[in-house]
């Protein structure tokens, strides 16, 4: 068969209360170049559609819709992450209603029901689909029934039928490699309409899920077991980019550092086969801090990462559940920043134990550690994460709902989404002209010859400063790089 694998993009992502930039083209969609790379392996002829990436997505999709059997799409979770998916859904059932149009993602996994009425599908798979496409691309042609495929639901007539859970995937090691060759078409690497990442870009993922337990977070029904590759296996994987000319890569895990021992095996062998990699490390803890490790990250080629420390006040850290302290926090920036690794962190504001002191902690705690860049986001209630389910059932938040941020209205904090919007662009403001922050990144750029960051910065300096002209919605492409995976 022929078929269309969809990625939407991921919508807009909302700086300060006026500046909203759109989700651009960073690093490629994994998760369907390893469908894909299943059903080229049972023969089906497969291409891909990254409308992050895309010029003129919907023209592309309407164009390769004529000569397809069969669409699979992307969904994510949260009303603003489905409008462009649903869009493209309503598309499919305009131009082609005859096509089946099979969904997954996260939106699938929380509320699976509901995805697929929205999205007009024929089948819906929760959780992981290598497993499974395959049996579902049988079932489509006759070959098997979809009731005997565990972990999905699938329409039947007019009614709606579920096939109960399916196992996780408990060894990844025999996944085929993404099919990467598929996206080879569009260029990664971009950032709010700034190319951050030089050369070839492609992403990886050396494990699933994350074996910790914070209280924001939908990784439990999402992922519920943490599952790794093994070092070699990652390395193969390494030595097959690097053959296929990318320069430049992302690990998209959840949290890349988890295991220490085989982070630096997999650093050994790009250091030890003189590989001219960029590495970009999306999700990193604070407690990985090691000396040895992050020195050699650096050899390696790492010059980004990112961490999820959520907060400056360890009250609300540990609310969250972060099992993390302050002080490994500033253990951690300070050991990245002092190896020459551009260092980013990412914080929550509007915890519900949350006040004007915790936030004033929060500014205090980012403008006295040698962050390179950070984001203040508000707190949202992921539906199912513990946050969203203690809300539930205290009868604040509708179970049908996928999630809502947190807001005094709805007794789900102490100030309105209103307001921390505001106190998150004057959180941002306050970080980024911090006149120690300024000269740190001028010093930066010089001494590494890299002035993207520079530019970067400018960019959203320029958008999320009311004064500088963000009345207008900002569109430029930009990775919502610590909200969805």
């Amino acid at each position: 068969m022929d078929i269309l694998l969809i990625y939407p993009s991921q919508g807009r992502f909302k700086i300060t209360p006026k500046a909203v930039i759109t989700i651009g083209a960073l690093v490629p969609p994994l998760g369907i170049l390893y469908l894909a790379r299943m059903l080229q392996d049972q023969g089906h002829r497969v291409s891909v559609v990254d409308c992050s990436a895309e010029h003129a997505p919907f023209e592309a999709i309407e164009r390769m819709l004529p000569s397809v059997d069969v669409v699979g799409m992307t969904v994510y979770s949260g009303p603003k992450e489905q409008s462009p998916s649903l869009a493209i859904a309503n598309t499919i059932k305009e131009r082609t209603p005859d096509i089946p149009l099979i969904i997954g993602g996260p939106h699938c996994s929380i509320f699976p029901e509901q995805a697929i009425q929205m999205h007009h599908a024929q089948v819906c798979m929760v959780g992981e689909g290598e497993n499974r496409i395959g049996a579902v691309m049988d079932a489509l042609q006759g070959i098997k029934a979809f009731s005997s495929i565990p972990g999905i639901f699938y329409r039947e007539g007019d009614t709606i039928r579920s096939t109960g859970p399916s196992e996780q995937i408990k060894d990844l090691d025999p996944l085929p490699f993404p099919a990467r060759d598929l996206v080879k078409k569009y260029e990664y690497g971009y950032s709010f309409g700034v190319k951050v990442i030089p050369g070839t870009v492609t992403s990886m993922m050396c494990s699933r899920g994350c074996p910790f337990h914070c209280t924001f977070c939908q990784r439990e029904v999402l992922q519920p077991t943490y599952q790794a590759h093994s070092a070699q296996r990652v390395i193969a994987e390494i030595d097959e980019v690097v053959r296929s000319g990318y320069t430049s890569i992302m690990f998209a895990d959840d949290n890349f550092l988890t295991n220490k021992k085989k982070t630096e095996a997999i650093m050994d062998h790009i250091i030890n086969e003189r590989y001219d990699l960029r590495l970009w490390i999306l999700n990193a803890r604070v407690d990985s801090a090691d000396t040895v490790l992050y020195t050699k990250l650096r050899k390696a080629g790492v010059e980004h990462i990112i961490f999820g420390v959520e907060s400056g006040d360890q009250e609300v850290l540990d609310f969250y559940n972060k099992k993390i302290t302050l002080d490994q926090i500033r253990e951690a920036v300070t050991l990245s920043h002092k190896v020459g690794i551009f260092t980013d962190a990412n914080f929550i504001l509007g915890a519900p134990i949350e006040t004007r002191r915790h936030i004033r902690n929060t500014v205090r705690f980012a403008q006295s550690i040698p962050l390179d860049n950070a984001f203040f986001y508000t707190l949202a209630y992921m539906a199912k994460s513990p946050l969203w389910e203690d809300a539930v059932r205290q009868g604040k938040i509708d179970p049908q709902v996928e999630g809502v941020f947190a807001d005094r209205t709805r007794g789900l904090g102490n100030f309105t989404q209103r307001e921390l919007e505001a106190f998150g662009h004057q959180a941002y403001l306050a970080f980024l002209l911090n006149p120690f922050h300024v000269i740190r990144e001028f010093r930066y750029a010089l001494t590494h010859h890299n002035f993207r960051y520079l530019q970067l910065g400018l960019r959203i300096l320029f958008a999320s400063n009311p004064v500088m002209g963000a009345e207008r919605n900002v569109t430029s492409p930009i990775q919502k790089q610590a909200m969805t995976s």
